[in-house]
């Protein structure tokens, strides 16, 4: 089974939000019995911060620039590999107890009809298809396009399965080898910007509240650009051709920020 734990990532040194503490609440109310546990900058016990950063050059490159969502990414995949339990993102909110999961060797929901939302992963130690992208992170990130979770998820699960997001065999329970596959209702029951309290039903587990703010300009020229090229020309470009790419990233920064405080008005109506 999976175990009952819970990981989450935080800075060691910063303080968390009304808002974060009160879904960590949500998850001690609706989780009774499981271990809560916070990776941050000094974890040593689940997930080795400076042993990872010595020997995997992607996690040494997110952490030193900033880029908090991708060393997210890394480290739940890892740490679930390594220890099993559940990782939940810091703005997902539990509404029920999740134990009738625990017996899936894996499990990840759908977002929407052809993407997974990996904010809510659960996995036993060991999981075959997690150490498939765990192991992505060690070289086949810097030859590839992706760089979003849910765009990793979606190209081991058509490699290892045969599964096309297109294909729509992903709107039901989809049960494989390594890996249970729930539709939105159970995990994500809607996008960001796009609450529908009919989406919410008797058998969702979590919300994820989508309150991750834009990507800034050169990171997202860096995630866009790192097969392409190699970080001193992607760095030297960027300072070079950067007023473009800080005008797009500005106005997908307006978008992302309408679309958030949408979401935080009508959570707050609930």
């Amino acid at each position: 089974m999976i175990p009952k734990r819970i990981f989450y990532v935080w800075g060691a040194n910063e303080t968390k939000p009304e808002q974060v503490l009160k879904y960590i609440k949500s998850w001690n109310k609706n989780l009774p019995g499981y271990e809560i546990i916070e990776i941050n900058d000094r974890s040593k016990d689940y997930f080795d911060f400076e042993a990872e950063l010595n020997q995997n050059r992607w996690f040494r490159t997110v952490y030193e620039r900033k880029m908090w969502a991708y060393v997210a990414d890394y480290i739940r995949v890892k740490v679930l590999y390594n220890n099993g339990g559940i990782y939940l993102d810091t703005d997902v909110e539990v509404i029920k107890d999740m134990s009738p999961l625990l017996n899936e060797p894996a499990f990840v929901g759908m977002q929407n009809e052809t993407l997974t939302e990996p904010a809510i992963l659960g996995a036993q130690q060991g999981n075959m298809f997690i150490k498939k992208i765990s192991d992505f992170y060690n070289q086949e990130i810097w030859n590839s396009e992706l760089y979003t979770l849910p765009q990793i998820f979606s190209k081991f699960i058509a490699e290892e399965y045969h599964i096309p997001p297109e294909s729509g065999k992903l709107k039901e329970i989809v049960k494989l080898k390594h890996l249970t596959i729930y539709p939105q209702e159970y995990l994500v029951p809607f996008q960001s910007g796009c609450f529908s309290r009919s989406a919410i039903t008797d058998k969702t587990y979590t919300i994820h509240w989508f309150n991750g703010s834009w990507v800034k300009p050169e990171i997202l020229y860096f995630l866009e650009n790192k097969h392409k090229m190699s970080i001193q020309e992607i760095d030297e470009s960027f300072r070079s051709n950067g007023l473009k790419h800080r005008i797009t990233c500005i106005l997908r920064s307006k978008k992302q920020k309408s679309n958030k405080m949408y979401t935080e008005m009508v959570e707050s109506a609930r």
